[in-house]
């Protein structure tokens, strides 16, 4: 899915203009630990077969679309209703360790951009989150109006690909993400909670904690 709308090209053509290059970041289970506020929502309202605290049901699935007993319409809604709420986007809890790495790294590598899934909807809430916890300033990519979440890997890997070499990589968590990257893609994807990946054609570095995702960055300056 390339992207190309004018924003993308504004945004690439303004680093070109003032010679920077640098690396993007994904939001959610990345910086912030979003899942854990949708399971305990769901553990509430729909149930818990497995009977499982919701920092386990976290770490077992990841991400709620590989939940298989909350693919129902009442938590596929409360889903929905979190995710485009602005006001819980303001409260959302820290991954461990993920803003004084975030910090360190933009002191090696700019953090040029936060490129997420979010629909624009919540962009104020988003952005007040950054700012609250004191991440890097940087822009601020959203899935836009007309693109569905469904096809949120498919979009992101477009606007990554368009934005290279200005953007030379992203730290995401989602292994969908690099499957829509093309064969072609030359930049670097540091997959963050990751232990392997699916890809050895295109440069995908699995990283198990942010401490990890800082010793890579700083062994690979050559990027």
């Amino acid at each position: 899915m390339k992207v190309k709308n004018k924003e993308i090209i504004a945004f690439k053509k303004k680093l070109e203009k003032a010679g920077i290059k640098g690396l993007a970041l994904d939001i959610d289970e990345t910086l912030s630990f979003t899942i854990g506020l949708m399971v305990q929502r769901l553990i509430d309202e729909v149930g818990n077969p497995e009977n499982l605290t919701a920092l386990e049901i976290a770490k077992k699935y990841k991400h709620t679309d590989n939940i298989p007993y909350w693919q129902n319409d009442l938590a596929k809604k409360i889903i929905y209703d979190i995710n485009c709420s602005d006001e819980t986007m303001r409260d959302l809890p820290l991954i461990e360790n993920a803003k004084e790495v975030v910090n360190k790294i933009n002191k090696i590598i700019p953090i040029v951009a936060y490129i997420t899934v979010r629909s624009e909807y919540i962009r104020n809430g988003t952005q007040f989150w950054l700012d609250k916890h004191g991440f890097p300033k940087a822009e601020l990519i959203n899935r836009p109006f007309g693109v569905e979440r469904k096809d949120g890997n498919k979009w992101k890997a477009g606007v990554l690909e368009d934005l290279y070499p200005q953007i030379i990589g992203i730290v995401d968590d989602n292994p969908g993400l690099v499957d829509f990257l093309s064969k072609d893609y030359k930049g670097t994807v540091y997959m963050y909670d990751n232990k392997e990946t699916k890809r050895n054609d295109i440069k995908v570095i699995p990283c198990g904690t942010w401490d990890d995702v800082e010793k890579e960055i700083i062994g690979d300056r050559d990027l």
